[in-house]
């Protein structure tokens, strides 16, 4: 639920589109970002302190949805010329053999259960917050899609090597064009442009082969590791005085922060909860209600807490066995913003098991009051745990 606009529109991608996906197993795909020194170079000189506080004080434009049940996708464009949301049709159907790989992919051997749980980690420490019963490893994803910025939410996931973040499938992967986005970033707790505990860039990133083939929003998840964080830091001369380059702007300095779990912890793991759970749902939501209301400008975290979530589906999305979280306002913005069951508010982690997804107006009075996402099954911790082992530094 990113704010404003939707970064895809559903359908199989081009022949050759994941040319330069790696090697996975079944029913996952990995597909390279920002591995190299000079790629990840380019992406740490692209989001400058300016350009970032730029990209999260536009006025969103959000695509409209029909009145009554149909949903929306949650994410938002940075700037304030963001072409109109482009508005998935129906996605070319997929073959019952492609659905039935997606979802009983051969778990590892060490997986038994029908259902499990990946225990949370909690970060060695935090800085001192207002908001204190909100999680750290939340934050917001930034990239660029095109000639477009746009941004989302995620959050730090536990992983073997503290490296992981999870958000929606359409914050990271491009399914019309067959490839992923570009420049992508995490800025865990980010709030009104300040990065407390650094920026994270992208090293590679992981989905189930069903979404990359055709956006099919019961599998729009994605995991990406990162590499080790930075910040930027003002550069002061000898006198104490900032630096300014030739056009008179303040300059900075790149001032590392280490691994991303170490810094804010990460939420556990949970898969085959079942439809019925009850879960807090968090991001940044920023763009206009169908109505054309705005109440929320995308610059700090909003929550939203039910008691119980319920099945749902969509053909027009491709959506036949969603999860759907009721009394939830969030407008674009919060795509990929996690769900957590199990919360502790003192410890402000719990068990990740849905991330923000699709926006709905149920009752259809133009305002958005539902947020659905993909069930969280064996494909999914497949895909998790494939990632979740994989080193970057």
């Amino acid at each position: 639920m990113a704010a404003a606009s939707v970064i895809l529109s559903a359908g199989p991608g081009s022949a050759g589109a994941l040319a330069n996906a790696r090697s996975a197993p079944a029913g996952i795909t990995s597909v390279p970002l920002a591995q190299n020194d000079a790629d990840t170079q380019k992406v740490v000189d692209w989001w400058t302190p300016d350009r970032l506080k730029r990209a999260s004080s536009y006025a969103p434009q959000t695509s409209a949805a029909n009145p009554g049940s149909t949903p929306a996708p949650s994410a938002t464009a940075a700037p304030s010329r963001a072409a109109a949301a482009k508005v998935p049709g129906k996605a070319a159907a997929m073959s019952t053999a492609a659905a039935q790989a997606g979802r009983t992919a051969t778990a590892p051997a060490t997986t038994t259960t029908v259902s499990g749980v990946v225990p949370p980690k909690a970060a060695s420490k935090t800085v001192n917050s207002r908001n204190v019963n909100l999680p750290p490893t939340v934050g917001k994803v930034f990239f660029r899609n095109g000639t477009t910025e746009y941004w989302c939410s995620a959050s730090s996931v536990h992983s073997k090597y503290g490296n992981v973040v999870a958000t929606a499938g359409h914050c990271a992967y491009d399914v019309k064009n067959g490839k992923p986005v570009e420049y992508w970033i995490f800025i865990p707790s980010y709030a009104d442009g300040k990065t407390p505990y650094g920026i994270y860039v992208g090293h590679t990133l992981y989905l189930n082969d069903t979404y990359s083939a055709t956006g099919d929003f019961d599998f729009d998840y994605a995991f990406v590791t990162v590499h080790r964080g930075y910040k930027w830091d003002p550069d002061y001369d000898a006198s104490g005085i900032q630096k300014k380059d030739v056009k008179g702007l303040p300059m900075y300095k790149r001032v590392g922060t280490g691994l991303l779990e170490k810094n804010v912890g990460g939420q556990g793991f949970a898969w085959n909860k079942g439809y019925t759970v009850a879960a807090y749902a968090f991001g940044y939501p920023a763009g206009q209600h169908p109505n054309g209301t705005r109440p929320f400008d995308g610059r700090t975290m909003e929550s939203c807490l039910t008691r119980a979530t319920k099945k749902i589906s969509s053909p027009k999305w491709e959506l036949n066995g969603g999860v759907m979280f009721r009394g939830c306002a969030f407008t674009a913005g919060a795509s990929g913003g996690p769900w957590v069951i199990k919360y502790s508010q003192l410890r402000r982690i719990g068990y990740l098991n849905g991330v923000n997804s699709l926006t709905w107006d149920l009752d259809g009075d133009g305002r958005y009051d539902g947020v659905s996402s993909p069930y969280f099954d064996k494909a999914t911790y497949l895909v998790y745990s494939y990632a979740s082992r994989q080193k970057t530094a």
